[in-house]
């Protein structure tokens, strides 16, 4: 990972924690810790060895001056000092700080995350250079023994109703339809507009664009389904909706109901076809003519989707376990790069879809409403290392083979050329590393399955 450079260069508070002073050649530094991860190293430098900077900088920056009067290169340095001294002597102080810090960094053994950040910078003639630079450690992390700590495992049934919502789903797809003046069931596709009516002083009412909803989709919300069902294409219906809405000031999110004007655009009868044995052959792909045999073969399907989500959840539980075992503090550096990572996923999820890359997204508030979820992977990222590292879990090369071995025999692809590909990309070894990851936290917790 390669952490963007976010510190805290703004941060006003300071943690109550010991300064400790580091003898360096030739520097007085200072280390300040404010909280787990976040660091501030104090750098002070002698008048002499900023004075040598200064004329460093100027020598260099001579040749490539040109002033009035002069020829490239030789103009009085007493002239070069009193027109751009200023500039040249910032500029050499910045860089500097920056050196003494890598130095100090070196001796010190500091291992920064990101790029350091520098918050001070002050000079006073004839008493050196004082330097704050901000950066981020590692967090220290031991985690805790969770041998035996009791994990639910979800089951999630598959039913005769799961099976038959498939098959309408089926039919909805291969379904025709025609244009009526009249909402009569619920087997109608409706293009609605809805406005808000119950709108607080000083802000619009909000007006929704046109869209399609079928009736018979069982997440329609009732209100609205009944409230449409028996309206005439033009007619207007009244339905109180729920929404969420935030309370001012405060993280706090309650449920209301408002009333909402709901205007039918347009109504399009849907004519599902019959499950009879040519529906059957089409939605198969001629594999079964019976209704039975569609609907085993549907369960079968529907049973291992959820299986795999079960086995997925069950790996959320125990991810979202450890991180509350192990509460520590996450380098404001990784949740930014992990944050600009979902933005930029987001914005090429609207590339994919035909829109422009930044369509309907608010950097600010992006960032706002998924730090908590970037912290949260951060913090697994983090745990997930020190898992590696504690229960010393590893890929091996015989690991590549074994896999090579069995996808070869699989797809009939060439084991030399499924090696090649597996050592040239290490999506395969964190592939296999996080199987193993997840294996080891089911041997260690205590799986329980949900009665």
């Amino acid at each position: 990972m390669n952490p963007e450079n976010t510190l805290y260069p703004d941060r006003a508070t300071r943690d109550p924690r010991p300064e400790t002073p580091y003898p360096i050649p030739d520097l007085t530094t200072t280390i300040h810790e404010h909280g787990q991860v976040a660091r501030e190293l104090e750098i002070k430098i002698d008048e002499a060895e900023v004075q040598k900077a200064f004329d460093e900088a100027f020598r260099t920056m001579r040749p490539r001056l040109s002033l009035p009067g002069f020829r490239p290169g030789k103009a009085p340095i007493g002239l070069i000092k009193k027109m751009h001294g200023d500039a040249i002597e910032g500029d050499a102080l910045e860089k500097l700080g920056q050196e003494k810090f890598r130095e100090a960094a070196e001796e010190l053994k500091i291992e920064p995350l990101g790029a350091p950040v520098m918050t001070d910078l002050h000079r006073h003639p004839g008493e050196g250079a004082h330097f704050r630079i901000m950066y981020e450690i590692q967090p220290q992390i031991e985690i805790k023994d969770f041998t035996g700590t009791e994990i639910e495992k979800k089951k999630i049934e598959i039913t005769d109703a799961d099976v038959t919502e498939r098959i309408e789903r089926m039919r909805f797809g291969l379904a025709e339809r025609e244009p009526v003046a009249k909402v009569d069931d619920t087997h109608t596709i409706v293009k609605i507009q809805m406005a808000e009516m119950d709108v607080p002083e000083g802000r619009e009412a909000g007006r929704s664009e046109e869209t399609e909803i079928y009736l018979a989709d069982p997440e329609i919300i009732p209100e609205l389904q009944a409230a449409i069902l028996g309206k005439e294409v033009g007619e207007k219906a009244m339905v109180e909706l729920p929404h969420r809405t935030k309370e001012p000031g405060t993280d706090l999110v309650k449920e209301e109901k408002g009333r909402v004007e709901v205007t039918i655009l347009e109504a399009q009868k849907v004519l599902l076809p019959a499950v009879d044995e040519a529906f059957i052959k089409k939605v198969s792909e001629d594999k079964f003519s019976t209704e039975e045999e569609l609907r085993n073969e549907l369960r079968t399907s529907l049973e291992q989707s959820a299986a795999q989500r079960t086995e997925e959840d069950l790996e959320e539980r125990m991810v979202a376990k450890l991180i509350e075992m192990n509460p520590f503090e996450v380098p404001q550096t990784i949740s930014n790069a992990i944050l600009s990572q979902m933005l930029e996923e987001r914005e090429q999820e609207n590339v994919r879809r035909g829109f422009p890359a930044h369509y309907g997204v608010d950097e600010q508030a992006f960032r706002e409403r998924n730090m908590p979820i970037a912290e949260a992977r951060g913090k697994w990222v983090l745990l997930r290392d020190k898992l590696i590292e504690s229960e010393g879990i590893e890929v091996t090369d015989e690991d590549l083979e074994k896999l090579a071995e069995e996808e070869s025999a699989k797809y009939g692809l060439p084991k030399e050329n499924l090696l090649k590909y597996y050592n040239k990309h290490d999506t395969i070894r964190n592939r296999l590393m996080t199987e193993k990851i997840t294996a080891r936290l089911k041997e260690k917790f205590k799986i329980v399955e949900a009665s």
